[in-house]
């Protein structure tokens, strides 16, 4: 997660947003089986924008992406994203696209944790008026069941290749939930954007997520994930509506 804070981190290398990102979402380990393809719809509208905004309806985004994902056998699958937003006043723009290779740890190998790899990488920009730039993230994915509950987590890392703001960026992410007769899931997720690695942004200019959130399990090859994030900081958006709606389609 990233937000513009025109205010006081225009000297930073950490390039950020004042609306919701794209895609808001904490990734299990288990990847798409062989000759299956899934379909999602990401939906994320921010509310209320950081602090400080000159002008607070600028952050009222709604984005709709698009994410596409195959699974080809041999714990890979490949992804791509399609990525859009309608802007306050101008409509439906595109923004980029991703495509995203992930590798899973095979059963065979007898890990005591769910583990996997992603990496996504494409052309992007983050406001309808900036330019678009090459950028990416690199996600592992380690999660586990215990009974009821299950916990995911992600150390994700975003970078930026191209443009003014080329950077390294440390984003953890992790989810929490329990299930309820295995047809119901709730739980918090977090999402953070503490810096680079070359510097750990003050704690007022981190962004820090975190709400409560939704899964539906009982609806056959769909997926149904919601939830409702409120900004920790000052430089966080404060409140952000996501839902995920997904569809399984096999191979006959």
């Amino acid at each position: 997660m990233k937000s513009i804070a025109i205010l006081f981190l225009s000297a930073l290398p950490l390039f950020a947003l004042s609306q919701a990102e794209s895609e808001i979402q904490v990734y299990s380990s288990p990847i798409t089986p062989k000759n299956v393809t899934f379909i999602e719809l990401h939906s994320n509208y921010t509310f209320k924008g950081i602090d400080g905004l000159a002008v607070p309806s600028s952050a009222r985004y709604l984005n709709e992406s698009f994410e596409f994902t195959h699974g080809f056998g041999g714990n890979f699958e490949l992804g791509f994203y399609v990525f859009g937003a309608f802007v306050p006043g101008n409509g439906y723009q595109y923004f980029g696209s991703h495509i995203r290779p992930r590798f899973t740890v095979p059963d065979t190998w007898k890990w005591p944790l769910g583990a996997s790899l992603s990496v996504e990488f494409g052309f992007e920009r983050h406001n309808a008026g900036e330019d678009y730039v090459w950028d990416g993230e690199i996600r592992p994915i380690i999660d586990k069941n215990f009974g009821a509950w299950y916990f995911a987590f992600n150390p994700n890392m975003d970078f930026v290749i191209s443009g003014n703001d080329k950077h390294l960026g440390i984003t953890p992410q992790w989810k929490t939930v329990y299930t309820i007769q295995q047809k119901v899931g709730v739980g918090f997720e977090y999402y953070g954007t503490l810096g680079t690695f070359k510097k750990i942004l003050p704690g007022d200019l981190q962004e820090h997520l975190l709400g409560p959130m939704v899964d539906i399990y009982s609806i056959k090859d769909w997926e149904f994930n919601s939830g409702f994030l409120l900004g920790l900081t000052s430089n966080s958006n404060r409140y952000i509506f996501k839902l995920i709606l997904g569809h399984r389609f096999s191979k006959k």
